[in-house]
């Protein structure tokens, strides 16, 4: 951690929640909720410097709503409405207090993808969405997109999919799309 970051984590009193992952030895209890009271700029530079230890910079990004394995739960809950802060919060504390090197993964179908972007910076290292239209709706088989100046035409899975990887990158991060299984 920088020393900016290291300074930030000790004001929030959050200097005991590190040693106490680092040992292995977090206290769902007491620890959680003074997660869940935490400075969440301190709380999001915490989780972040865990999942760069633990996880490294790469992204998992899933295209499909039926990619991955079932295992990681997916933020923001389904049928739970939350605000842009209570999911970064909620990413946050997954990262800090869930087993160590655990995969977070958001729903940018769910909470946008700009939030989602967000998200990777309070801990999360997964994305996973439906590849989707301005109108929201999934794309259709043989859609194009314009794209530049000239307007070329080009297929809009691939237009989307260099969307993503593109805000991956601005956010730090390496992006890597998780394919289906042949």
């Amino acid at each position: 951690m920088s020393a900016l970051v290291d300074r930030a984590v000790e004001a929030a009193g959050l200097a005991s929640v590190l040693a106490a992952r680092r040992a292995g030895r977090l206290d769902s209890g007491e620890h959680l909720a003074r997660l869940r009271a935490a400075d969440l700029l301190a709380l999001g530079a915490l989780a972040d410097c865990i999942r760069a230890d633990e996880v490294g910079d790469e992204v998992r990004i899933y295209t499909r709503p039926d990619e991955g394995d079932g295992q990681v739960p997916v933020l923001p809950p389904a049928g739970r409405d939350v605000t842009g802060l209570e999911l970064l919060r909620e990413v946050a504390i997954a990262r800090i207090a869930g087993p160590r090197g655990a995969r977070v993964r958001v729903d940018w179908t769910r909470c946008g993808l700009e939030l989602a972007q967000v998200a990777l910076g309070f801990g999360a290292d997964e994305l996973a969405g439906v590849l989707a239209n301005k109108r929201g709706l999934p794309l259709a088989d043989g859609e194009v997109l314009g794209v530049g100046k000239k307007s070329r035409l080009e297929a809009a899975p691939v237009v989307k999919r260099r969307e993503l990887a593109d805000f991956v990158r601005r956010a730090g991060r390496t992006p890597r799309f998780v394919e289906e299984a042949s």
